[in-house]
């Protein structure tokens, strides 16, 4: 039976018309509060009615992509002025815009930095120049040959003590910075990582603040050479100038150095900070927000996937979710169990990361006030859980995003999905702001840590460690056993803990059996390394995701809400168990039987959230200009809307394309005229 053209805008509306929750609460769930959601609102319709971001954005060249961003940046900071909009409300609205933008290391590191890691007096004074955009800056820290090590950046800054001056050098060719956001073009001023050099001593990496260009022509000040390193992988970040820099003998003042913990005296003496790891406050700060981050950007992908599929349909095959309206149709895709074993369990992830998020910003919060204070205690477990989930979350969601282009089948492909421009854009956060399978290094130490913790004063394991006190008895651990033994069982938070505890415990237990040998190098446990520190991060997501219901139940949240919240936080746990089951099953953890049981527990928590899986991602309430996807729009009407961007591509804007007389004629024509 043919499709008629109003039949996916139906099918989307029945979708909805199925949901067993409030959609709206779910909304406030995710945001905040009602006042919230009516502001992101107003600012989404601010970008939405805006011809400047409505223009074109394909098919450019690099100087047009970067001329494109800096014409963005300038509109959004005439905005931020004609509606008076705050600091927050600001990122808000670069969010809208949907484009890494020349000035958005400015906004989300460059001022964060200067107040975080300034002096007071630096604070003052330059806080308030890159505030008014007097002065518009970077953060420089990855070379070309160097990148996450950090101790070996061959940018130097040599203390010049007859002139008070920093002398900033780039001592090789591969000491050039490099890949360095709103560098290319756009900075007058970057924060520079640079090896901090007094007497011939080494005392390892700090920040500078390095003039750039003249503040009256914008050129490159003497001793300065700056650029942009070109076009990026898949046509990602292209209206971003990700720049180089190379300096050559180039003169600072001494009170450039960031010196709210290091500081360097007029004669040359350095203090050392109180904490070895106080900068590391700033690192947690953005890779707290790229947990978020990644729970929004796999909901972008997971909405498209799941509304596009909801619209599709293909083959006259039966399912157990049958379309009884429409029996003479063919079969909507979401229908599928394998449709639903793949798209499901990212729904859950998103909900999973969501709450991850919420956890990371508490834990951000509490460790700054106490920093305040003059108070560490938590800034080592604070830094390598945010470490351990900026790898996992962000790998979730990159893999995830490429995932739902495949669900959508061969219309996913298409740029106008909505699709590509995610993956393209978010795939890089695997790699900047640590490394996925490096940072990996980081939490593992930390557990190592904690084990010999454990040993001395148990009192003092941090709580998202607390599982390691149990491994110091090895054989009562070695013979814990899950205590499911019927399918339900698998529902129960504190079944799906323990068996994440007991993973992340057992690896933690035999990277600290091999980390004493001392035959044995670090380096070679690089995947060890990599195991534990997923396994715990996915400890922490799983806490997370069942606090996340308790938090909704507290709130008085309706029961609808509460239960579809549960149902994802068990399609979590339970789905990232199956994934990783040797780990459960190598130390006889879980047994046979139970992970039978643990696939069909999975199976009916799939086709208990089908119904409720396109209102689960409107939830979230992004707006079709954000999406910008011709498959994923709220009213379903896919086809049409595919179809209609097709015709408005500048390639069919003509009968006879460009290119005809030269190339296609002469092809035609070199053995005669067809005579047909």
């Amino acid at each position: 039976m043919t499709i008629s053209q109003t039949q996916p805008t139906k099918d989307l509306a029945a979708a909805r018309a199925k949901a067993s929750f409030p959609v709206h609460e779910l909304t406030r769930y995710i945001h905040g509060s009602d006042a919230k959601i009516a502001r992101r609102r107003e600012i989404a319709s601010i970008v939405s009615s805006d011809p400047v971001f409505s223009s074109n954005r394909i098919g450019m060249s690099r100087v047009q992509d970067v001329k494109q961003g800096l014409q963005f940046s300038h509109r959004l900071y005439q905005l931020k002025a004609q509606h008076n909009l705050t600091q927050e409300d600001f990122f808000t609205l670069t969010e809208f815009v949907d484009e890494l933008l020349p000035t958005g290391l400015h906004e989300s590191a460059f001022i964060p930095i200067i107040y975080a890691q300034g002096s007071e007096e630096q604070a003052k004074y330059w806080g308030p120049l890159a505030e008014k955009h007097q002065i518009i800056g970077c953060y420089a820290q990855t070379e070309l040959g160097h990148g996450s090590n950090l101790s070996n950046l061959e940018t130097t800054a040599t203390l010049d003590r007859d002139t008070d001056q920093w002398i900033i050098h780039s001592t090789t060719f591969t000491a050039s910075k490099w890949w360095i956001g709103g560098l290319g073009v756009i900075a007058t001023h970057a924060l520079i990582q640079a090896r901090l050099i007094i007497d011939n001593k080494d005392y390892g990496a700090h920040g500078f603040i390095v003039p750039i260009r003249s503040l009256k022509d914008h050129k490159p000040l003497p001793g300065v050479q700056v650029g942009d390193i070109g076009p990026k992988a898949y046509g990602g970040f292209a209206k971003i100038d990700n720049g180089f820099v190379r300096f050559n003998k180039y003169g600072i003042p001494r009170e450039n150095m960031l010196m709210r913990f290091a500081k360097v005296t007029r004669d040359g003496q350095y203090i050392k900070p109180p904490h070895s790891k106080l900068a590391y406050g700033s690192m947690v700060l953005l890779r707290s927000h790229m947990v978020r981050g990644a729970s929004l950007t796999l909901a972008r992908a997971a909405t498209i996937a799941t509304r596009y599929t909801t619209v599709r349909r293909q083959f006259n095959v039966p399912t157990s979710r049958r379309d009884t309206e429409n029996p003479a149709l063919e079969t909507q895709v979401i229908n599928y169990p394998m449709v639903q074993s793949r798209l499901f369990p990212m729904i859950a992830q998103v909900y999973a990361i969501l709450a991850a998020g919420n956890t990371m910003r508490d834990m951000y919060e509490s460790m700054l006030s106490e920093l305040m204070k003059g108070d560490m205690t938590s800034l080592a477990e604070v830094h390598a859980i945010s470490s351990g989930l900026k790898s996992t979350c962000t790998t979730f969601a990159a893999t995830g995003v490429e995932d739902c282009r495949k669900i959508m089948g061969g219309h996913g492909y298409s740029y106008y999905s909505g699709i590509s421009h995610i993956w393209s854009t978010y795939v890089p956060s695997n790699t900047y702001e640590g490394d996925n399978f490096l940072l990996t290094q980081q939490s593992a130490r930390y557990l190592l840590k904690q084990i010999k913790v454990a040993t001395t004063d148990p009192e003092k394991v941090t709580p998202f460690s607390k599982y390691v006190i149990k491994t110091l008895d090895q054989d009562t651990f070695t013979a814990e056993r899950c205590a499911v033994k019927s399918g339900d069982d698998w529902l129960k938070p504190e079944v799906q803990l323990a068996a994440f505890e007991h993973r992340a415990g057992r690896l933690v237990g035999e990277l600290a059996v091999v980390a004493m040998d001392q035959d044995v190098v670090w380096s070679d446990l690089n995947l060890e390394c990599w195991r534990l520190c997923h396994a715990h991060s996915q400890y922490v997501l799983a806490k997370s995701a069942i606090d996340g219901v308790g938090r909704a139940q507290a709130e008085g949240l309706s029961a609808g809400t509460v239960t579809v919240l549960k149902r994802l936080s068990d399609l979590f746990a339970l789905h990232t168990i199956q994934a990783s089951l040797g780990d459960f099953l190598e130390d006889y953890f879980v047994s046979p039987a139970q992970c039978q049981s643990l696939r069909q527990q999975i199976k009916s928590l799939q086709e208990q959230i089908a119904d409720d899986a396109v209102t689960l991602m409107d939830a979230f309430d992004f707006p079709d200009h954000y999406l910008k996807s011709a498959l994923g729009s709220y009213d379903g009407n896919a086809y049409q809307r595919l179809w209609d961007c097709a015709q408005k591509a500048d390639i069919n804007q003509r009968e006879v394309v460009d290119g005809y007389e030269e190339y296609i004629r002469p092809i035609l024509h070199q053995h005669g005229p067809a005579k047909l």
